[in-house]
């Protein structure tokens, strides 16, 4: 009797848990929307504001997709989150964080593009100086 007692308690006690996660999740992914959001209209105000030059990461000249950047710094501020337990912190801090994250890879990702063929060019560069 008493352990039926201490299961339903106990089972009370983890429903009530569960419930309260699932509000904070809610919480979280509202904050974390309007992060989003705020972080969005300020990189378009960022773009405007640069006449549309955008971040070059291929030779020719295209443009990094804006919807595939934004989806990289929602996973990354997601995994910011995620690594303290959705505790403490802040969703506006962590999309913050992961944006200049993915902005530092996207730009390294650029510079490893363009340093091998910058140094054929001077190779070249030097070789038809020399004939």
């Amino acid at each position: 009797m008493v352990g039926k007692l201490t299961v339903k308690a106990l089972s009370s006690e983890v429903d009530t848990l569960r419930k309260h996660l699932r509000e904070l999740e809610a919480n979280f992914e509202r904050k974390l929307e309007k992060a989003m959001e705020k972080a969005t209209e300020k990189l378009k105000t960022r773009i405007e504001g640069s006449q549309g030059s955008g971040i070059r990461i291929q030779e020719h000249g295209s443009a990094v997709d804006v919807d595939a950047r934004r989806r990289l710094i929602a996973e990354c501020a997601y995994l910011h989150a995620e690594r303290r337990g959705f505790v403490g912190g802040s969703p506006e801090q962590d999309w913050l964080d992961a944006e200049m994250e993915i902005d530092q890879l996207l730009l390294q990702g650029w510079v490893k593009d363009k340093t091998p063929k910058m140094a054929s060019q001077e190779t070249r560069t030097q070789q038809e100086s020399r004939a």
